[in-house]
């Protein structure tokens, strides 16, 4: 019994770590297209904002999903995005945009998915896709 408790465990960190990895990765990428980090994991009660960034006037906050590759399958990690977690999401960001933000222009809710594949025991980012404005948050 504790070797699978064991085996659990490192399931549960090697996905964390995933998790995290995909975060860093997805913060270069947006800012090698000209976002600026303004921050990680911030967190509002239960809900957390992956990343803040600002594109101009436009504070953009970042929802990232990282998996591992399924040859064959179409599934990209916005799947995991319902209804109940894109309004947790709502209700960070304006949370957040009562407490830090100053006058903006503007302000939306971007994901980024960042697909890793398994080479041995090792994952190496495969395919990263940015899908601006998927919630508007100016309404």
């Amino acid at each position: 019994m504790l070797d699978w408790l064991r085996e659990a465990l490192k399931c549960f960190q090697d996905r964390s770590n995933l998790g995290r990895r995909g975060e860093r990765i997805a913060a270069k990428y947006l800012e090698a297209r000209g976002l600026r980090i303004i921050g990680r994991n911030v967190r509002h009660g239960s809900t957390e904002i992956d990343l803040v960034a600002t594109e101009d006037s436009t504070v953009v906050f970042v929802e990232v999903k990282s998996r591992t590759h399924c040859p064959g399958s179409e599934v990209t990690g916005l799947e995991r995005l319902d209804s109940k977690k894109r309004r947790a999401l709502r209700r960070a960001c304006l949370l957040y945009r009562k407490r830090y933000c100053q006058e903006v222009e503007s302000y939306r809710l971007d994901a980024v998915t960042v697909e890793f594949v398994k080479k041995g025991t090792r994952r190496t980012p495969r395919e990263i896709r940015w899908y601006p404005a998927i919630l508007d948050l100016d309404a």
